[in-house]
């Protein structure tokens, strides 16, 4: 029987299965880039896979990194998020995605961007299988309001209800997953305080309300 390139079987590996429970011995099943069967795996099912011969080494379900920011690049000061050209920013950020899956990331949620499309064309080149990564949830720049910019550079600003619907359309228009409101401090600055906080209660509401039925997750 040929050799099937959308059935892989890991044979003789250490499995750790995310449950809690300890790691224990046996096969696992991939069909179609799914998992098919872990444990015992019917001989006649894994017929024709591909086997990849595991010698008792561990084998993991993928990582989530629920806090991601493909963007945020290697600068030796905050500025320097905003400063980088587009283009060498896009190829860091390309590298990044590559990054995540040789280490383990086969998902990952976008807490914000530092330019308005990086995310979104990382995450659809990544579907459309022209670069790898992990499965990925796009953000756009993180909104504040006028004075509480954490990163002036990389945020897009809005101010009162209004505004803030604005935002949040412009960024759903672009074809994110996720909407990043940037309501507090961060101690990171040197000048801001994660206590202090911007938006007033009117602002968040207006801004919930107009993600909520695309729909699309928010990061506070």
């Amino acid at each position: 029987m040929p050799v099937s390139a959308e059935k892989v079987l890991f044979r003789n590996v250490s499995i750790l299965d995310s449950t809690g429970t300890d790691p224990y011995p046996g096969d696992v099943l991939v069909e179609n880039d799914r998992i098919a069967a872990v444990g015992t795996v019917d001989a006649a099912r894994a017929e024709g896979a591909r086997v990849i011969e595991g010698r008792g080494r561990t084998l993991m379900s993928g990582l989530c990194d629920a806090h991601t920011h493909f963007s945020w690049n290697n600068s030796a000061d905050l500025d320097g998020l905003g400063t980088m050209p587009v283009e060498e920013h896009l190829l860091f950020c390309l590298e990044s995605a590559k990054t995540y899956l040789d280490s383990g990331y086969t998902m990952c949620l976008g807490a914000a961007s530092a330019k308005e499309r990086l995310d979104v064309v990382c995450r659809d080149a990544i579907n459309a299988g022209r670069i790898p990564g992990p499965r990925y949830l796009a953000n756009g720049p993180e909104i504040a309001v006028t004075g509480g910019a954490l990163i002036k550079s990389i945020t897009k600003f809005a101010d009162g209800p209004e505004g803030m619907r604005k935002a949040v359309r412009e960024l759903i228009e672009l074809g994110v997953d996720q909407i990043k409101l940037s309501m507090t401090g961060e101690e990171i600055t040197g000048t801001q305080h994660a206590e202090d906080t911007y938006f007033s209660d009117e602002e968040v509401a207006a801004a919930v309300a107009e993600a909520r039925p695309r729909p699309r997750r928010g990061e506070y």
